[in-house]
């Protein structure tokens, strides 16, 4: 059993740093490349951060299911099986979770940028704190508001046994 919970302590730690990592060098280039944001600018800086926590909070909500996953497939014991059943079953859910994260955040970034009257890519560009400060808490409340979704996603790919329902 002590094995199972090293385990599971490994995979959230993982699963954090591989997601986080992704998203911060894909964010990263791609707006430095399409808005050219500097890296020294403090709004930047506030706006990358708010993305951050947006996927953390994401993938966060995919590590429960994993972790489920993980327990219900050792039921019987640890085996061969069992553990590259349950690897499967996490990579899943953390590309899921990665998916996730890119959607939300895109689409909070198109669909909240385009309700006000302020371009928020050149405000950021100035080093308008308040502007990115006003962006990230948007893309976290999104993020916030979807993580049980994401999390739900996840719980139904798990092969729990069908229970009787009485009527």
């Amino acid at each position: 059993m002590e094995i199972l919970i090293l385990l599971q302590s490994a995979v959230a730690f993982l699963t954090g740093i591989v997601s986080l990592f992704l998203m911060y060098r894909i964010l990263h280039l791609y707006l430095q490349r399409v808005f050219k944001l500097e890296a020294m600018n403090t709004a930047y800086a506030t706006f990358k951060a708010g993305v951050l926590l947006a996927t953390s909070m994401l993938m966060a909500s995919v590590i429960g299911p994993g972790i489920n996953a993980i327990r219900f497939l050792n039921q019987g014991g640890i085996n061969s099986t069992s553990v590259s059943s349950s690897v499967g079953y996490v990579l899943i859910f953390m590309l899921i979770g990665i998916v996730f994260s890119f959607l939300v955040i895109a689409a909070g970034i198109v669909v909240l940028f385009q309700l006000t009257r302020v371009n928020e890519w050149e405000e950021i560009r100035k080093n308008n704190i308040p502007t990115a400060i006003i962006s990230a808490a948007l893309i976290v409340g999104l993020a916030f508001i979807m993580k049980d979704h994401v999390a739900s996603v996840c719980e139904m790919l798990i092969p729990y046994p069908n229970v009787l329902q009485i009527r």
